[in-house]
């Protein structure tokens, strides 16, 4: 992902601190502000005790004294105040920051969302994420600081005199320019880090989820020069940025030297021909110093902005993309409130993938009753998952005309229809929790430990889970690792079977299973047929002989409706599946 830095991206970091603006304004500037602050404190100070001893005043020293304890007593109360008050903005703008990406990829169109690598969704919200919020933290304050310090001690020069102003200014601009000169390097390579980073997570993520298959193959040795190759572009990265750095920092120190001499041999010119105190003198390097500092600073400070206006690039990129599903509140009615029948209906259905030629589905019709089992059969690639997933609302077009009873699926919130389908594919994915913790998850709200057991006896499941030596607060370990296939898949339909929903779909949901946890299945869905309308998919066609009404795909394409002995009777596809 290449992206080059804008400075619109800039601005549009702070939307991410604007609900707590008055707060972030107000610590940034006491932040910022302290070295200025201290620096004047410190010359007030200086210049008011050069005058006490030019005047051997001992009064002079102390009322100097007291007059710098007391200022700095209120100094260290309003730095303390300040940094408090900052830093908690800035970690609230990181959170709604990643908040705002975790939503993204949480509610992107499924299809844009399995089209990503998982690492690069890990490292977004991580990598790009933390570079990007220095645009309002660490790098933006550190900037702020330089051109406050700048303005402040350009004020303080040129009331003391004007030619030293105009001095300090010449040495601060020769010093910007010589570090912001580095800026188009430091952003190309952070750009690079970015890049390099996003692609490290993506790989370390697949060796880590095949860990089992990278074993059997023996190939070890081959997922550790991947890892090499990923760690080698971060050494050269680093490398380059610390040759820049080198010479940012001999700049630096040569600018520092050079600053003091020449203001000090333009003040000592300037008291020797009488046109300057000798006591302002001495306050006269400190705030110079602080001026080509600054300005030699903010040089460096642009440069190493560069990598998060790059990095805000992406996060606005991932945030302006992704196209989300609709969400409106209120627009159907939950399963556990609607008295309507659940007859599913699709009508003139065509779907085809994003960039795919041709269609994955074309020409569904299809009129589903209320509390009817309906499979789905065909050879493989014959779009029978591309169905279910888009009848339970996983891909969204806007041509799509299916009605649940009377509710249309083109006219509401998905998540809305969702509520009305439980579904377990043949993946059956686990979260890393406890058993008790995934099966819970099919329910919105608090679920019991009752319908829980409930939920899993009806799977199945109750047994074996009560043998494990946890129980139902085993883990279940990441992806589900720690539980057999036969396991997982009871586990997700115990998840499916909790969630309540109306309309019940399988997805190959027994494939994993021995054929006695099979056939148990098989009953206990038969037993749901009362109370729920049955969608199932599945190779082992003697699951579908009870079936109300069998769909055979082909080609994307319904060829053939009809009850098992119809379909044997006609002697087409059906039949030459069951052979």
């Amino acid at each position: 992902m290449e992206t080059k830095p804008n400075m619109r991206n800039f601005f549009r970091m702070f939307v991410f601190v604007k609900p707590y603006k008055i707060r972030y304004i107000l610590g940034i500037i006491g932040y910022t502000s302290q070295s200025f602050v201290s620096n004047f404190i410190i010359s007030m100070f200086m210049g008011g005790l050069m005058a006490a001893i030019l005047n051997r005043s001992m009064s002079g020293v102390y009322g100097a004294l007291i007059r710098l304890a007391i200022m700095l007593a209120i100094f260290m109360v309003v730095v303390a105040a300040s940094v408090y008050t900052y830093v908690l903005t800035v970690a609230r703008g990181d959170m709604n920051l990643k908040a705002r990406l975790f939503s993204a990829f949480v509610r992107s169109d499924i299809e844009r969302a399995s089209a990503k690598h998982s690492g690069e969704g890990i490292a977004a919200i991580n990598t790009d994420a933390d570079t990007a919020a220095e645009v309002y933290g660490s790098t933006f304050d550190s900037l702020l600081f330089n051109v406050q310090a700048i303005v402040f001690s350009l004020i303080t020069i040129f009331v003391i005199d004007y030619r030293l102003g105009f001095g300090a200014v010449g040495i601060g601009i020769a010093a910007f320019v010589i570090q912001a000169s580095f800026a188009p390097a430091l952003a190309r390579l952070g750009n690079q880090r970015l890049d390099v980073n996003a692609q490290g997570v993506k790989a370390m993520s697949s060796i880590f989820g095949g860990g089992l298959a990278i074993r059997a193959l023996g190939r070890q040795q081959k997922a550790w020069r991947v890892f090499d190759v990923e760690n080698g572009k971060l050494k050269s990265i680093n490398l380059k940025e610390a040759f820049i750095g080198m010479w940012q920092s001999l700049f630096t120190t040569v600018q520092g030297w050079l600053s003091l001499v020449l203001v000090f041999a333009l003040g000592g010119y300037l008291v020797a021909t009488n046109r300057l105190y000798f006591e302002l003198l001495v306050m006269v390097p400190v705030m110079a110093s602080a001026v080509t500092d600054a300005m030699s600073a903010i040089g460096t400070n642009w440069a190493a902005l560069q990598p998060p206006i790059v990095a805000a690039g992406r996060v606005f990129e991932i945030l302006d993309s992704v196209p989300l599903e609709a969400e409106r509140k209120d627009a159907y009615p939950q399963h556990d409130i609607w008295d309507g029948k659940y007859n599913l209906s699709i009508k003139d259905l065509n779907f085809s993938y994003q960039g795919a030629e041709g269609n994955a589905l074309s020409g569904i019709n299809l009129e589903i009753g209320e509390n009817e089992m309906v499979a789905f059969v065909g050879p493989s690639g014959s779009g029978k998952s591309t169905l279910l997933r888009t009848i339970i609302g996983m891909y969204q077009r806007p041509d799509m005309a299916m009605t649940v009873g009377n509710l249309c699926f083109s006219e509401g919130d998905v998540q809305g229809w969702r509520s009305h389908f439980a579904y377990v594919d043949q993946s059956c994915k686990l979260f890393d929790m406890t058993i008790g913790e995934n099966i819970a998850m099919g329910l919105k709200g608090q679920a019991t430990e009752e319908q829980i057991k409930k939920a899993a006896t009806e799977a199945f499941a109750d047994d074996f889970i009560e043998a494990l030596p946890d129980g139902y607060a085993s883990n279940c370990g990441e992806s589900g690792a720690s539980l057999s296939g036969g396991q997982r898949q009871r586990i997700a339909i115990a998840r499916a079977l909790v969630k309540g929903a109306p309309v019940m779909v399988f997805d190959e949901a027994t494939s994993a299973l021995d054929a006695e946890s099979e056939q148990r299945i098989m009953e206990s869905i038969e037993t749901f047929r009362k109370n729920h309308t049955i969608l199932i998919t599945t190779h082992n066609l003697h699951n579908v002989v009870t079936a109300d009404k069998i769909v055979v795909l082909d080609g994307g394409r319904v060829v053939e409706v009809g009850t098992h002995e119809e379909l044997l009777g006609l002697g087409g596809v059906y039949a030459g599946l069951v052979g």
